[in-house]
C-alpha cells in the first residue's frame, strides 16, 4: 500500500505542474477534472478528488509529505484536501496516519467543507425521491433531501431501528438498544429492517380505522391477483398496481396475513378468496404457548412472529397447530425462498429445520476455534505503509486546539 500511495502521489504531483502551466487547456476540454477523466481514464468523482489534492498540495505541506512518503492513502488525502484549512495541517498530519477512513470522516465532519474557487459551479441538487421495482421483484430507490429533512429522516430511522432491536431481543421499551443489554448473543438489526419498521409504523399511525377500532382498515390490506392456468392451478401472483411477484413471495404474503386473493380466468373475475387461511386468536395463543418464540434452532426472537404453514395452504395444508409453526420474519422469508425447509410435526416434537442441502440445522457445539492458517512473509517493495490503529474513536477523544 505504501508503493500504491506513493505512485498516486507522483500522479498528483504531475497534476500540480499541469495546473501551474494550464497544460490541461485544449479544444473541447471544459476543466482540469475533464482532462484527468480523459487522460487517466478514471471516474468523474475520482478525477475531482485528485485535482482537489493537487490544488491544495502547497497549502498542506505536512499532509502532502505523508502522502508522497506512502503513509497516507488517496481516500484520506481527498478528505483532508476538502476540509482541512492550512492552519490545521500539522495537527491533522499527526493524527491521520493512525485513523481509519471512517474515523477520519468523523473527525473532519466538525470542519466545514472548504470552497473550491477554481472548480466549476454546480447547480443546487434537486429534492427528490425515486423508487422502482426491478425485474427480480426487489424494490430499489434513491433520495436527495436537504440537511434539515435528512436529519429528520435519520432520527426516524434510528428510532425505528432501536424499537425493532428491542422487539427482536425481548427488551423493555426503556432498555438501551445495544447488544450489551442482551443476555447471550444479540439479534442485530439492519437499516433495511429499520426502514420497513418505519413504514409499518407510518401505516398504523395514518390508518384511522386502526386508531378507532384497534384493527387495521382494508385500505392498507395487501391485495394479490392471480390468473388461473388452463390446468386449473393458480398462475403468477401480482400485487395491486405493482409488479408480478415470484411464487415463493406470493406464498409468503399469503402465509400469515389478511390477504385478499382475487382469481381471474380469461381476464374475468371469478372469485375472491376469503381469509380463512389466517389462524384465529385462539390458535395463535396456543402456538405462542407451545413454541415460545421463533422455532429456528439458532433464533431467539419472541415477538413479531408469523404463523407458517408447513404444508402450504394451496397444497391443502390445514390451518391447525400440527401444520403451523411460529417463525420470525427473517427465517419466514428464508423458508419461502427455498433457503430453509421444515419437516416433521411440531405437536409430536419431530420438527426439523434443514439447510438448502438437506442437512439438519443444530445449535453450534462449544469447542476450541481452529488455528488460523499460516501466513507468509509479505513483500516489502517501496515505501512501507503502517495501517491505522483501529481503536475506538469517542466524541471526547479529540478536541481542536
Amino acid at each position: 500500500m505504501g508503493a500504491v500511495n506513493a505512485g498516486i502521489a507522483r500522479l498528483v504531483g504531475a497534476l500540480v505542474d499541469l495546473l501551474a502551466a494550464d497544460g490541461w487547456e485544449g479544444a473541447g476540454i471544459r476543466s482540469p477534472e475533464h482532462w484527468v477523466c480523459w487522460k487517466a481514464n478514471v471516474s468523474r468523482a475520482r478525477a475531482e478528488g485528485l485535482v482537489r489534492i493537487a490544488r491544495r498540495a502547497t497549502e498542506l505541506p505536512e499532509c502532502w509529505a505523508l502522502f508522497t512518503a506512502g503513509r497516507l492513502g488517496e481516500d484520506a488525502m481527498v478528505r483532508i484536501a476538502r476540509r482541512v484549512p492550512a492552519e490545521r495541517d500539522a495537527e491533522v498530519a499527526a493524527l491521520a496516519p493512525r485513523l481509519l477512513i471512517a474515523q477520519l470522516d468523523r473527525l473532519l465532519r466538525t470542519l466545514p467543507e472548504l470552497p473550491d474557487p477554481d472548480a466549476l459551479p454546480r447547480p443546487e441538487p434537486e429534492r427528490r425521491f425515486d423508487v422502482r421495482t426491478g425485474r427480480d421483484g426487489m424494490v430499489r430507490g434513491r433520495f436527495c433531501l436537504p440537511a434539515d429533512e435528512g436529519a429528520l429522516l435519520d432520527a426516524a430511522l434510528t428510532a425505528s431501528r432501536d424499537a425493532e432491536f428491542r422487539d427482536r431481543n425481548g427488551l423493555d421499551t426503556e432498555a438501551e438498544a445495544h447488544p450489551a443489554a442482551v443476555d447471550g448473543e444479540a439479534r442485530l438489526v439492519t437499516w433495511a429492517d429499520a426502514l420497513v419498521r418505519m413504514a409499518s409504523a407510518a401505516l398504523d399511525g395514518l390508518d384511522p380505522t386502526l386508531a378507532r377500532t384497534g384493527h387495521p382498515g382494508d385500505r392498507h390490506q395487501v391485495v394479490l391477483h392471480h390468473d388461473i392456468d388452463p390446468d386449473g392451478s393458480l398462475g403468477p401472483g401480482q400485487l395491486e398496481h405493482d409488479a408480478v411477484v415470484p411464487d415463493w413471495m406470493a406464498r409468503y404474503l399469503a402465509c400469515d396475513a389478511k390477504v385478499l386473493a382475487a382469481t381471474y380466468a380469461a381476464g374475468k373475475l371469478i372469485g375472491i378468496h376469503p381469509t380463512e387461511r389466517t389462524p384465529n386468536r385462539a390458535t395463535r395463543r396456543a402456538l405462542a404457548r407451545r413454541d415460545q418464540g421463533c422455532r429456528h434452532p439458532l433464533c431467539t426472537q419472541r415477538r413479531w412472529l408469523h404463523a407458517h404453514h408447513i404444508i402450504h395452504w394451496e397444497h391443502n395444508g390445514p390451518t391447525s397447530p400440527s401444520n403451523l409453526v411460529l417463525l420470525c420474519p427473517y427465517h419466514h422469508r428464508l423458508v419461502h425462498r427455498g433457503m430453509l425447509s421444515i419437516d416433521g410435526d411440531p405437536e409430536a416434537g419431530t420438527l426439523r429445520f434443514l439447510d438448502p442441502w438437506g442437512q439438519p440445522i443444530e445449535p453450534p457445539e462449544v469447542g476450541t476455534p481452529p488455528e488460523p492458517p499460516p501466513r507468509g512473509t509479505p513483500h516489502r517493495h517501496g515505501p512501507r505503509y503502517t495501517p491505522p490503529l483501529a481503536e475506538p474513536l469517542q466524541h471526547h477523544s479529540f478536541v481542536w486546539n
